[in-house]
């Protein structure tokens, strides 16, 4: 589902509305304790659900934090 969205001035920054139905998609109902990760890839950006899922970063520091502690 791709929409047209414009993009507002807030502050010293811009904004853009995400439509409640598009929250809805991803798993989003409750606003008050939301957020999304932003994230910049070949000149597009990206705004998914946040994850309590490790990074692979994190993931690969935790495991041998784990393989040398034992």
């Amino acid at each position: 589902m791709s929409i047209l969205v414009n993009l507002y001035k807030w502050g010293s920054a811009q904004g853009v509305l995400i439509p409640r139905e598009i929250l809805r998609k991803i798993g989003i109902d409750d606003l008050r304790n939301a957020k999304l990760v932003l994230d910049v890839k070949d000149n597009v950006i990206i705004l998914k659900k946040e994850s309590l899922e490790l990074d692979d970063e994190v993931q690969e520091s935790v495991e041998e934090y784990l393989v040398d502690g034992e």
